[in-house]
């Protein structure tokens, strides 16, 4: 993955691949709101490497509106918003200024 520049509730932060030794032993990826980046281990399957992408941007939402959640909520909040943008591609667009008859076109082969 290159680095990516994305934009939250007003502040910047980087994605960006961790470098070697850089997370902590056992650790895939990290969000550190002190430097507004989020690392993850660039050498992950890439299942696992989005996993843990969601997981730390989920936990880049929890930190900065001050959720205060668990592990296990973060990883299961990363988990079900994975599966629902995955299994739904075009609900993205609703969110993108798309026209609603461009992504509102179902056919029977999307209704399965």
């Amino acid at each position: 993955m290159t680095d990516m520049q994305i934009k939250f509730m007003s502040q910047n932060w980087q994605i960006r691949d961790s470098r070697p030794d850089e997370l902590p032993e056992d650790t895939l990826g990290l969000c550190d709101p002190k430097t507004n980046t989020i690392t993850v281990d660039p050498d992950l399957p890439l299942d696992v490497w989005q996993q843990t992408l969601g997981h730390e941007l989920v936990h880049l939402i929890e930190m900065t509106l001050n959720l205060c959640l668990t592990e296990q909520q973060v990883d299961t909040l990363a988990t079900g918003l994975i599966h629902l943008l995955k299994e739904n591609p075009r609900l993205l667009a609703l969110y993108n200024d798309e026209s609603v008859d461009d992504i509102i076109d179902f056919t029977a082969e999307d209704v399965t």
